[in-house]
């Protein structure tokens, strides 16, 4: 196996960040087809650096570790930065070889991380 696939179970099999936040802005996103599921969890300090940011969820080894990699990759973050993340960024940090295998489940952080990235800028700014 790859450094890439195994980096992704890693992840998948023992979660970073794993867990609510009380008090933080939350955005929920899916992926009807398969049922994955996934909550982010964003705490922002009133300069815009990003105090605390977790998820919850379930579904597939793709979604739940790609969900761990790019939450792990952003916690020194500011919301600028999750704002100015695009695909492409999300792909080199998490690998190439997963976002081509399962782009729908690969994609579901992504996706959830800049909607909540979002509403934290509209709920501060």
């Amino acid at each position: 196996m790859s450094d890439i696939i195994d980096r992704l179970l890693d992840h998948y099999r023992q979660p970073r960040h794993y867990g609510e936040l009380a008090d933080a802005i939350t955005y929920s996103g899916g992926v009807p087809d398969c049922g994955d599921t996934l909550t982010v969890y964003l705490c922002v300090a009133p300069d815009g650096r990003i105090e605390a940011l977790q998820f919850t969820g379930q579904g597939c080894s793709v979604s739940v570790g790609t969900a761990s990699i790019l939450v792990e990759q952003l916690q020194s973050a500011t919301i600028a930065d999750l704002l100015a993340l695009d695909e492409a960024a999300a792909v080199d940090i998490v690998g190439a070889e997963i976002m081509q295998a399962r782009p729908r489940c690969a994609t579901l952080a992504f996706s959830v991380l800049k909607a909540a990235a979002r509403l934290a800028e509209r709920s501060t700014g």
